[in-house]
């Protein structure tokens, strides 16, 4: 099948050829004119090499054919594009770095090449250079905005959150708009601050993060976090107990903590009725507690191995794999034992998949990050809150 690179070539012959023919049909001969110049032979040889798809040939007849002028510029900048997509990044900067040598360049067709070379540095992964060159565009008065866009993507990539912030400013000005982008990068700093021992600094971080929804969620896990390493185990519970609120399908990653943090405050009571309270207002808790206590073991208090042998019970391929009307007839401690068995192969069960999963392209992770490597959106990985039982019914 001909690809998109032999149809783009195609195209370009043709159209060259047909540019030919016309501006000599059309240059001021009348009807009693000569007629007009047969199409070049270079042109139908390199459209016959297209057609056989011998791109190659023909991508090096159409670079010698294709003479840099004001005419043929954008046909050098398609070429070098056409270079990048097909993954021959050497040639598509060979294309692009010729043409900034051409001398005279006006300054909007300077700024272009200069943006295409630094998309291939891009591409090369060579972000030193792209990003050198992406900053020699911020002032330019058509690509600034592309420019510091592409500036934002290396700096993230790089995790140099701190560039990101200085871009991403200057890129709320120019375009007049707020995103929940600059939270998350102060949050990032404030977590790399925490995991370092530096709990002063990543409290600044985080007064940096409050100024959007996003990053007073997050925020708070992280607070919640330092507050539990500096003991103030009432001070993480609040907050830990405020994003559950917020949304609870963090369940999975916070119920450790909170159960932690409750067992070291001495109020185990307490937690019962806090997690009784979560189950009487709202019954889809109970799943989601379940799920949670089998990914991470806990069967302590007490009220999570209810919550986790009501789950087994209801459960539509469970109950019948765990055969629980013989598990209601043991006594007291041997149930327990059994279920207990039971939570253990689930939990390798849990943790030999994909835990979390991106709501917006698929990605799948083993563990929570808040920026997607795949289609760089941030906050939308979520726990998988579902037992893939496919293996174990085989």
């Amino acid at each position: 099948m001909p690809t998109e690179a032999t149809f783009f070539l195609a195209g370009l012959f043709v159209v060259a050829a047909a540019a030919g023919w016309a501006f000599a049909h059309f240059s001021g001969y009348g009807d009693e004119g000569p007629p007009p110049p047969p199409v070049n032979a270079d042109y139908l040889r390199g459209l016959n090499l297209v057609l056989n798809r011998q791109t190659d040939e023909a991508l090096e007849l159409f670079v010698r054919m294709a003479k840099v002028d004001d005419e043929t510029l954008e046909t050098h900048f398609a070429l070098g594009h056409l270079f990048r997509r097909r993954g021959e990044i050497d040639r598509a900067i060979r294309v692009h770095q010729n043409l900034l040598a051409r001398p005279n360049l006006a300054e909007a067709q300077r700024d272009q090449a200069l943006s295409a070379l630094a998309q291939d540095y891009l591409s090369a992964g060579l972000f030193d250079r792209a990003e050198k060159l992406f900053s020699d565009l911020r002032g330019s008065s058509t690509l600034a905005r592309e420019a510091l866009e592409n500036l934002v993507d290396i700096f993230e990539r790089e995790s140099d959150w701190n560039k990101a912030i200085e871009a991403h400013r200057a890129l709320e000005v120019l375009t007049g708009k707020k995103s929940s982008q600059v939270a998350h990068y102060y949050c990032e700093l404030a977590e790399r601050s925490r995991l370092s021992g530096d709990l002063d600094q990543a409290r600044q971080y985080l007064k940096s993060s409050v100024r959007s929804e996003t990053g007073a969620f997050r925020g708070k896990l992280i607070r919640a976090a330092i507050a539990q390493e500096d003991q103030d185990y009432a001070q993480a519970i609040r907050l830990y107990e405020q994003v559950l609120e917020t949304d609870q399908r963090l369940m999975v990653d916070i119920l450790p903590e909170l159960v932690t943090c409750y067992q070291h405050a001495n109020r185990e009571r307490e937690l019962e009725q806090y997690l009784q309270t979560l189950m009487t207002r709202d019954a889809a808790v109970k799943a989601a507690l379940a799920y949670a206590v089998i990914r991470n073991g806990l069967l302590e208090p007490r009220i999570l191995m209810e919550c986790v042998e009501e789950f087994i019970e209801t459960h539509a391929v469970l109950a019948g794999l765990v055969d629980t009307e013989r598990l209601g007839t043991l006594p007291h401690d041997d149930r327990e034992r059994a279920i207990s068995k039971v939570v253990e192969a689930l939990q390798r069960l849990a943790q030999s998949g994909v835990r979390y999963r991106c709501t917006s392209c698929g990605y799948g992770s083993q563990r929570l990050v808040w920026h997607c490597p795949s289609c760089k959106a941030w906050e939308s990985l979520r726990p998988i809150q579902a037992l893939q039982l496919d293996s174990l019914v085989a």
